[in-house]
């Protein structure tokens, strides 16, 4: 379902001190692959990159007016009309809840709508399947399988290449991305 007290925002320096944060859950850190140990510093120099280089495009999700996650799109792609999706909740409370889906929907609405993306594509390690399931509702389809490709809990495992075609993504109505 799709909630209606979630935004997507731009992404800003002050969003800094809660990315820092999530980036030491050990929930976070290790679905997105960290290799470096976060600071304060990185967080805030990453967020100052992002706004200023054009192949980004990064959202901060809000719930009730608090920042709970990002959205980004990166690599973006202008000859190809494509970009990588990258998205987690760092709020431990705000996980489970709808908040992320709503938050990737928006921002997938968004970024199709003003990037002029033909496609989204995105790359998840076949242990987190709350995600996978999500990017499936959104109509993400697999579109390859890479052998240990992704260090988890010391152990390589694959990951799943997906994309999101455009035409696919407006054929999806709300009501269906709600149920």
């Amino acid at each position: 379902m799709l909630l209606p007290n979630v935004r997507v925002t731009r992404l800003r320096p002050d969003h800094a001190d809660a990315m820092f944060a999530w980036m030491r859950d050990a929930e976070v850190s290790r679905n997105l692959g960290l290799r470096n140990e976060p600071s304060i510093e990185k967080t805030h120099d990453w967020i100052m990159r992002a706004l200023e280089d054009p192949q980004v495009c990064a959202f901060a999700i809000e719930l009730d007016g608090r920042h709970i996650g990002n959205v980004v799109f990166d690599h973006i792609d202008r000859y190809l009309s494509n970009a990588r999706l990258s998205v987690y909740i760092g709020d431990a409370k705000a996980r489970g809840t709808g908040a992320g889906f709503t938050g990737m929907y928006l921002a997938i609405r968004d970024a199709f709508a003003n990037l002029g993306l033909n496609k989204i594509w995105l790359i998840v390690h076949t242990q987190n399947t709350r995600a996978i399931a999500a990017y499936v509702k959104l109509g993400f389809q697999v579109e390859g399988l890479i052998r240990d490709d992704f260090r988890l809990d010391g152990q390589l495992v694959p990951t799943l290449h997906m994309g999101l075609l455009r035409r696919d993504f407006e054929k999806l109505s709300v009501a269906e991305a709600s149920t």
